[in-house]
């Protein structure tokens, strides 16, 4: 019998989360549970707001308005299950491979939910996960804290900027955020000279079309973001020079739409 996952009064508190730590023995999936008002508001200020902070990469890009005013709750844990069908193997497989007390980075970290994974399975890595949004830092920071990951930390900062600092990686991860970005490319590029062992990136990408030269930003309906092939994408990480040790591809059916319901998966060094 499959033990319940733990219950927490704090992180009850910062519903919605972005994913669902049950694998971790953490409950952050509280059944169907309508977005907070307070979050409604966070979201809606910040998708109306003409003016963006430097990098905005905002996760609630993908909820229509008329979604966003019912609270209703968003598509990322749905898409989760597909996601991790890649993204645990892969991260496992670079992690076995790492020298002792390993270097990680984690990207687009959310709330955490890969930087503890990554924390539970090597106790000697020291972990540094990175997003733009407070508030999914701050659920990081609790999330660390109550499942005792003390070698994640967690700070607010532009991704550019991260990748700009002068200290290499073991391994760098980037998940989710890639395709919010105008230049995605630009990205891969900046993080070769920082990763001295593994890169795994996970991002969504067009179903309309299987063209390797297709790109289109901003992506079609959005303010901002980019919509790419998976063969597109896979031809950039040659270009940089990354080596593709495992590659795959599925469907994220939490996403309505050809542009972004599918998702492209690699393991690089």
């Amino acid at each position: 019998m499959k033990k319940a996952a733990q219950f927490d009064p704090e992180i009850y508190a910062l519903r919605p989360w972005y994913h669902n730590f049950d694998k971790l023995g953490l409950q952050t999936d509280f059944g169907d549970m309508a977005m907070s008002r307070v979050e409604q508001l966070r979201r809606l200020l910040l998708l109306l707001s003409p003016v963006k902070p430097a990098g905005f990469v905002e996760k609630g890009e993908k909820l229509s308005l008329k979604t966003l005013l019912k609270g209703s709750p968003n598509s990322h844990q749905i898409n989760q299950r597909h996601k991790e069908t890649f993204l645990i193997p892969f991260v496992q497989q670079a992690l076995a491979d790492l020298p002792a007390e390993p270097h990680c980075l984690d990207l687009f970290c959310a709330d955490g939910y890969y930087s503890c994974w990554m924390g539970k399975t090597r106790p000697d890595a020291h972990i540094i996960g990175v997003d733009l949004d407070a508030q999914e830092i701050e659920r990081a920071r609790l999330a660390a804290s109550v499942l005792g990951v003390g070698n994640a930390t967690f700070q607010v900062q532009d991704i550019w900027e991260a990748v700009q600092q002068p200290e290499t990686y073991d391994l760098v991860m980037c998940a989710g955020g890639l395709y919010h970005l105008t230049k995605p490319r630009e990205l891969l590029a900046a993080l070769r000279p920082i990763t001295k062992g593994y890169l795994v990136i996970q991002s969504a990408i067009t179903l309309e079309t299987e063209a390797t030269d297709y790109f289109v930003s901003p992506a079609p309906g959005w303010k901002h973001g980019s919509r790419f092939t998976h063969a597109g994408l896979k031809q950039w990480l040659g270009e940089l020079g990354w080596e593709v040790v495992q590659e795959g591809r599925n469907e994220l059916t939490g996403n309505p739409r050809l542009c972004d319901q599918g998702s492209s998966y690699f393991l690089c060094r």
